[in-house]
């Protein structure tokens, strides 16, 4: 045993962590198996071993403590080989790295690493709220329920194509190409932010593989749905933090790049309403930490909380568009109540006065564990909005008296965020045809040119085969990319590099919208799944480099 070894291991702060680690990893998935099991983290069960949740937490205990030691070990081994040089293969991928053609040749290796979703689902994953916001706006009703610049992409392209004789087929092929542009260029912004901080070979390339192997960034990019840009953007919106808070004598002078920050920033909110959110959950602790540049932020977060009033103001006028349903705001709240109802939870007849203009004993019967869907369509807004603070007082009561049913409800609701081995994760690899009869809608249908491509993605998305395979199975779950985050913030605190936090706070803000949202999909976590080259980054960068 290494002398550098023995004094990690006498290190008392590493055993801190490990244990700290180990119990909060135990806890993820021992309440993630419940939940899977039994639908409750509660269950009792008659063997002594593991009778309650706790005593389950505690049984797999030592393996976490292991896998959380070796894992830090790991990083520390991976930070110590952080600025080595000198072997052929990095001779070679710095040599390629300064080509002047490099950045045409990343985006078409990333381009090309689309196509096999794109042939094998031709002309693209055309689902989830593609067909509505199109089938709407056409029939003549806007709404900002769906990003505004978003519809209007898609509704400029299938005009145009429909103007020209083309078929909707066609016409959803040229969304696809387009967005497959716009993610390859994401992805080389990705290598290129690694190549001018110089970060290890071993990541660079690693990155390259990641991005273009792993099945869910080539079905992202051919699927019609705003979030595959808005996860892009979010991505150059971290970038842009990092730089920000490692050098802010560049990146927070000069006008252009104040105004490059504004306009990202920007986009973030129109291509998802929780960017808006996201960025000013994150704005405090950006104040806090850059007192010498406050003013310049500030500038920055009003001009962007101007744009998103006038968004949401002027600009639905102008367009005569209807405002975003505030509904989509209260899924836990939806969830919480449901599920109080379908177990027998009590709830006071003065509580129901309250509770039932919103959401009445039928609405709240429809209660799906891991979907907020049948019972947020049925919730009355108005009447909702009208009663809010009476409302919300029933709804703590009511959870006051029912802690662990308002417990269980939301971990269902949110389990395949946080847990790998869940069965709810799906991407489904299909088209939707709705409204058939209606002029108005798209008509869209998979014709695959290649059947192996769409056998593949087939398998991968719609039946999630990958769940049969050990090892597989995790790898492709969005559960464990929460869990690198998890482990990426807690290795930078057991290293003291607490500005190292502040890099990260864009994924966890994100997140914490994303836990109120009506479900846990593949693509509401797809940020941090493409992001993780980059917090993988944070953790071993090890001193100040690059320009």
């Amino acid at each position: 045993m290494s002398d550098r070894l023995i004094r990690h291991l006498k290190n008392i702060r590493l055993w801190i962590f490990t244990v700290t680690g180990g119990i909060l990893f135990a806890a993820f998935d021992r309440c993630g198996y419940m939940l899977k099991q039994y639908g409750s983290i509660w269950a009792v069960s008659e063997n002594p071993l593991h009778r309650t949740i706790f005593h389950r937490i505690l049984c797999v205990l030592p393996f976490y403590l292991a896998g959380m030691l070796l894992a830090v070990l790991f990083m520390d081994f991976l930070r110590g080989r952080f600025g080595r040089r000198g072997s052929i293969r990095n001779i070679r991928w710095e040599l390629f790295c300064r080509w002047r053609y490099w950045g045409a040749v990343m985006w078409g290796v990333y381009f090309v690493s689309f196509l096999p979703a794109f042939l094998g689902g031709f002309p693209g994953i055309f689902a989830a709220d593609a067909p509505n916001q199109v089938g709407w706006t056409f029939s003549g009703w806007l709404t900002a329920h769906h990003p505004l610049v978003h519809t209007g992409l898609l509704c400029g392209i299938f005009t145009v194509v429909r103007n020209l004789g083309g078929s909707d087929n066609l016409a959803a092929a040229v969304y696809s190409l387009l967005q497959m542009a716009v993610m390859a260029g994401i992805f080389t912004a990705i290598s290129r932010f690694l190549r001018k901080e110089h970060a290890p070979v071993w990541l660079q390339i690693g990155t390259v593989v990641y991005l273009c192997l792993f099945p869910f960034h080539g079905m992202m990019a051919v699927y019609t749905t705003k979030d595959t840009v808005f996860a892009g953007i979010f991505v150059l919106c971290v970038i842009r933090i990092y730089r920000m808070c490692t050098r802010p004598e560049n990146w927070l002078n000069g006008l252009v790049r104040i105004v490059g920050a504004v306009l990202l920033f920007v986009l973030l909110f129109l291509f998802r309403n929780n960017g808006m959110h996201t960025l000013l959950l994150c704005a405090p602790f950006l104040l806090f930490f850059l007192k010498k540049y406050r003013k310049t932020l500030t500038a920055i977060f009003l001009c962007v909380l101007l744009a998103y009033i006038f968004y949401n103001g002027p600009l639905l006028k102008i367009l005569h568009a209807e405002p975003g349903n505030s509904r989509e705001a209260y899924s836990i709240v939806m969830q919480t109540l449901g599920r109080t109802y379908v177990s027998g939870g009590k709830i006071t007849e003065e509580e129901w006065q309250v509770i039932r203009p919103v959401m009445d004993e039928e609405t709240l019967a429809q209660y799906t564990p891991n979907l907020s869907d049948p019972i947020k369509n049925q919730f009355h807004t108005d009447a909702f909005n009208e009663e809010k603070g009476a409302f919300l007082k029933a709804w703590l009561q009511i959870g006051w008296r029912n802690k662990k049913t308002y417990i269980d409800a939301f971990l269902n609701t949110t389990a395949a965020f946080w847990y790998p081995d869940t069965e709810e994760e799906y991407l489904d690899f299909v088209c939707f045809n709705i409204q058939k009869d209606d002029p108005n809608y798209p008509h869209v249908e998979m014709r695959p040119i290649s059947q192996a491509f769409y056998r593949y993605y087939t398998a991968i998305g719609s039946e999630a085969a990958f769940r049969k395979i050990p090892v597989i199975r995790q790898l492709l779950s969005m559960g464990l990319y929460f869990w690198l985050m998890v482990a990426a913030a807690l290795y930078v605190i057991y290293r003291k590099e607490y500005m190292r936090l502040l890099w990260m706070l864009p994924f966890w803000t994100y997140m914490g919208t994303s836990l109120l949202g009506p479900a846990a999909l593949i693509r509401y976590s797809y940020p941090v799944m493409l992001g993780a080259p980059i917090f993988l980054y944070f953790c071993v960068k090890r001193k100040r480099t690059g320009a």
